[in-house]
């Protein structure tokens, strides 16, 4: 069950790199929400994989607190020009 596991995960994280080229497609409003999303979700399989996997007895989420502290990130994530982009690739890719 566990190798299972890590290949779905593993499975959903190249879904997300494939996908995260397509959110600069978007209309610049529609982008905050995908972008915010993929980190999101994003950081439930990083919870499912501190949980070792165990999504019967406990729940991997991401709290209120953290998905807002994860949206200035996001945010900046995409933004294409000026000094905001410049930031966030000062800052690398996490």
């Amino acid at each position: 069950y566990i190798d299972l596991m890590k290949f779905q995960i593993a499975r959903a994280r190249d879904y997300f790199q494939q996908a995260e080229a397509g959110i600069a497609m978007l209309a610049p409003d529609a982008r905050l929400p995908v972008r915010a999303s993929m980190d999101i979700y994003g950081g439930i399989l990083t919870q499912l994989e501190a949980n070792r996997y165990d999504n019967f007895t406990k729940r991997a989420y991401v709290t209120k607190a953290k998905k807002i502290s994860m949206l200035p990130l996001s945010w900046l994530r995409t933004v294409e020009e000026g000094p905001c982009a410049a930031l966030y690739n000062l800052l690398g890719r996490p």
